[in-house]
Order: C-alpha cells, then structure tokens, then sequence
C-alpha cells in the first residue's frame, strides 16, 4: 500500500510502536499475520460483549473489560502490521489485501456484537447489522475514491479509530454500571456509530464528487 493510502496515525510515529514492530519482526511475525489476528481479536471481542452483558454482575464486567482490550489489541495489530511491512521489508504483492479486509471484518463482528448484546430491544440486532453495514461503507467510499484516481479519505467524523473508541468507552462504562443503565449505554453507543458511520459515508461521497467536479 502506498503512503498516500496510508490512515494518518500518529502512533506509527511513536517509539513504543517502533520497538514493539522491531520485536514482533524479530520473533518471525508476518505482516499479514498480524493483520489476521487482528480478526481474531474482534471475534473474542464480540464474544466477550454478548457474554459480559447476559452474566452475572461480576463475570460479566470482568468480561466487559475483557472485550474493550481486545478491541484496543485489534487496533494495536492494524497499526503494527504496516510497521512491520515497511521496517522489515517484508511488503507483499497481497499485502494491500490483508491490510485493508481483516479491518472490514473486525468492524463488521465487532459492532454486530454489540447489537446481540443488548437484549432489551429485539431490533437492536438489526441496529447492530445496520451500524456494521455503514462501517463497511466508510471503506467502501474511501477506496472508490481511490479507484477515481483521488487520495483515500480517512476523514470522519466517524472513521476506524472513532467507531472503536465509542464502543471502548461504552464497555468500560458498562462494568461499572447497573444492568438496565448498560443496555441503554451500549444501545446509545450503537446508535452513536451508526448515525456517524452514515453521517461519514455522506460527506466523504460529497468531497469525492466535489473533488472530481473541480479537476
């Protein structure tokens, strides 16, 4: 992936990311690899999420927290595996692939975890495929503009790093909670995510096509 079509992190400039990707390199981890763990992350994630919010009130906040520092590792592997790409050398022809569909899938199960888990509303489950839909979306947008021959927009107001860190916040607030307060906090984080992630959607096709306009 060229540097144009890189998310701006500005952790990737950081001396514990540095360090972090040279040990993972000097361990024989694969940039593609980390990529695929990051979907692993995402899978217990959700787990961690439907589970937490029907256990009993100790086990199920143990798991909330649980599934916030998975999400936190998720994200952690999708900024070190371009790290260990570029330091290492080790960029691949598919490499581009497994940087960029593994997000979409741990978007996509990480948010429909958060519709299941909430069970106070049946049409939460539909809130929850709905919020993963726009999700997929926002990437969607951004590398059509790509292929329009324009910069990838990694803009929000509801990009990657947004979308998690609502659904984060919201798991830590709900260890902490009592039972009926945490499935409207997780429902209003959903909500949250849905309309940002459409909201996003919109303005990102809006730049697209005012951008192609002016040239």
């Amino acid at each position: 992936m060229h540097a144009v079509d890189r998310r701006p992190i500005a952790s990737r400039d950081t001396r514990w990311a540095h360090t972090s990707a040279r040990w993972l390199q000097a361990q024989g981890a694969s940039p593609n690899g980390i990529s695929i763990a990051s979907i692993f992350c995402s899978l217990l994630a959700a787990m961690c999420l439907f589970c937490g919010m029907h256990a009993a009130i100790w086990q199920g906040r143990m798991l909330l927290l649980i599934a916030a520092l998975l999400i936190v590792a998720r994200l952690i592997c999708n900024l070190l595996d371009g790290l260990v790409a570029v330091e290492g050398g080790m960029q691949s022809p598919g490499g581009a692939v497994y940087n960029d569909l593994p997000d979409r899938i741990s978007d996509a199960v990480t948010l429909l975890g958060v519709g299941y888990s909430i069970s106070a509303w049946s049409w939460a489950v539909d809130l929850g495929w709905a919020a993963a839909l726009f999700a997929v979306m926002t990437a969607y947008v951004r590398v059509l503009g790509g292929a329009c021959g324009l910069p990838q927009r990694f803009s929000g107001p509801f990009a990657k790093q947004q979308r998690m860190l609502v659904i984060i916040v919201a798991a830590v607030l709900c260890a902490d909670l009592p039972v009926p307060w945490q499935q409207w906090t997780m429902l209003a984080a959903l909500l949250l995510v849905t309309f940002g992630s459409a909201l996003t959607v919109v303005l990102r096709t809006r730049a697209i096509l005012r951008d192609l306009a002016a040239q």
